[in-house]
C-alpha cells in the first residue's frame, strides 16, 4: 500500500494493487494490469483546479520521466515545499542520531554525514512553475509499512 500526496495542494490518497483480486499475477507478467490502480501510480490523484496543479488530460508519470531535468533556480526558494521537507528531513536525522548517542551508541550514523541544507531552497529540481520542466503533478510517494517485498536474486 502506497500514500501518494501532491506538496502543491495537500491532496492525498492511498493506492494498493489489485491485482491478486482479479487473478493477475502481475510479478510473473513484470506489469500490473491495466485497472490495477499500480499501472499508473499518480493518475489516482487528483487536486482541485484551484490548488494551481496541471488539469491536463495526459498520462502524468509518462511527462515527467521525459523531463530533461538540471534545472536552475527555485521559482519557490523561500517557501519550497519539497526543500521544507528536505530541511524537516534533516532535523529528524540529527535529532535521532543525538538521542542514540545519549543511548550509548558508538557506531556512525548517516546523520553524522549529511550537512545542515541551507535556509532556502538551491534548485535544480523540478517544478510546475518552471518553463523548462514537463514534470506537471510532483507527487510525494510513501511506502506503507510492509509493502517492499524484498526477493532473493536467483542464481
Amino acid at each position: 500500500m502506497y500514500t501518494v500526496t501532491c506538496p502543491q495542494s495537500g491532496m492525498s490518497t492511498v493506492v494498493a494493487c489489485a491485482c491478486e483480486q482479479v487473478g493477475h499475477d502481475a510479478a510473473a507478467a513484470g506489469a500490473h494490469h491495466e485497472r490495477c490502480q499500480l499501472n499508473n501510480l499518480t493518475s489516482n490523484l487528483a487536486c482541485p483546479p484551484e490548488a494551481g496543479c496541471c488539469q491536463e488530460p495526459h498520462d502524468h508519470e509518462a511527462t515527467a520521466n521525459a523531463c530533461p531535468g538540471g534545472h536552475g533556480d527555485c521559482p519557490v526558494p523561500d517557501a519550497c515545499a519539497l526543500h521544507e521537507a528536505a530541511k524537516a528531513h534533516h532535523t529528524a536525522m540529527a535529532a535521532a542520531h543525538e538521542r542514540h548517542v545519549a543511548a550509548g551508541g558508538s557506531w556512525q550514523h548517516a546523520a553524522m554525514l549529511l550537512e545542515e541544507p541551507p535556509r532556502s531552497c538551491p534548485g535544480g529540481h523540478c517544478h510546475v512553475d518552471l518553463k523548462d520542466c514537463t514534470v506537471c503533478h510532483p507527487v510525494i510517494i510513501t511506502a506503507g509499512v510492509g509493502t517492499a517485498v524484498l526477493r532473493p536474486v536467483a542464481t
